[in-house]
């Protein structure tokens, strides 16, 4: 199998987290620039959108939420997603976070876009505050309580790391402390450290 993966993907990031988690070595990592079209790329994601995971019977998974439910049920037994089938809170929980990745990752593009002239300052404050009040939600809901690990954590790690990654001037730290400092202590472990964006 073969994951096509950008460094800097959110998304990607959080379906590499998984397979570190579970120790799989039978997944090639390759990285992509999503913007250059590469042949192979197309054929497997007809999107151009990362992550992709290439199966060895020639089909392909997209979307990271998908990638990480294959991931966790193949290698898993489903223990990262575990009671959350049936469960529609859960469900909407793990949706509230792919919600705010997916407004922070448009908050990045609204950043290139002033290089252009073209930046919109409604739809930065939007983002922005959409995200804010999205972490103050998931600080309420306690989403970083539980003691053994869980998708809507991995995936809360990698949105934090990416506010600070890609939107440092972002003070979400004063918003949610709690929050704060849970991912000061989840964010150095060897897990997150080793699918950290290159600076």
């Amino acid at each position: 199998m073969k994951l096509f993966y950008s460094d800097a993907s959110p998304y990607a990031r959080c379906v590499r987290v998984l397979l570190r988690y579970y120790g799989v070595n039978d997944v090639a990592e390759v990285i992509v620039d999503p913007f250059v079209n590469d042949a192979e790329f197309l054929r497997c994601n007809p999107l151009a959108k990362v992550p992709c995971l290439s199966l060895n019977d020639g089909s392909s998974l997209y979307d990271s939420e998908v990638i990480m439910k294959f991931i966790d049920a193949k290698y898993g037994d489903c223990k990262l997603f575990a009671g959350q089938y049936n469960d529609w809170a859960n469900q909407c929980h793990f949706s509230l976070l792919k919600g705010m990745l997916d407004s922070a990752v448009s908050l990045r593009q609204e950043q290139l876009r002033e290089q252009d002239g073209l930046r919109s300052d409604f739809w930065a404050a939007r983002f922005e505050q959409a995200l804010l009040r999205g972490l103050k939600q998931v600080e309420q809901l306690g989403l970083s309580h539980f003691q053994e690990l869980t998708a809507q954590q991995v995936m809360l790690v990698c949105l934090l790391d990416y506010l600070d990654f890609r939107h440092p001037q972002l003070s979400w730290r004063k918003v949610v402390p709690a929050l704060s400092l849970w991912h000061g202590n989840i964010a150095q472990t060897e897990l997150f450290l080793s699918t950290l964006p290159k600076r």
